[in-house]
């Protein structure tokens, strides 16, 4: 449970630091054919999300696929859904409170059903 939870972290954390890094000034790599730019807070979120994907993978091979790959995604779905309007103050509609609402409500059916 606890490398789930620091997968959760780290995904969500990588997901809005690309966010957040995509707003501000960046690093330059240019020549004559190619262009490349990209901030420090957007080297940390790949940084996150990358090792994010790595212990996903560890994960993945300790569990039951049909059983952790929906947990996954929604405890990650709802992260990103608070960590969006409380970090990059963006705006929840009423769908999406009802989408999370179906989400969380699919938690429970999961956790009873195992």
């Amino acid at each position: 449970m606890f490398l789930f939870l620091i997968y959760v972290v780290l995904s969500t954390s990588g997901l809005i630091l690309v966010k957040l890094g995509s707003q501000a000034n960046s690093i330059q790599i240019t020549n004559a054919v190619f262009s490349f730019s990209m901030s420090f807070t957007t080297i940390i979120g790949f940084l996150c999300y990358m090792f994010s994907f790595v212990l996903w993978m560890v994960i993945i091979s300790k569990s039951e696929v049909s059983y952790i790959v929906p947990m996954g995604v929604a405890f990650t779905n709802i992260a990103v859904l608070i960590g969006s309007k409380l970090i990059l103050q963006e705006q929840v509609s009423l769908g999406t409170v009802i989408g999370t609402g179906v989400i969380i409500l699919g938690i429970v059916i999961i956790q009873l059903a195992k």
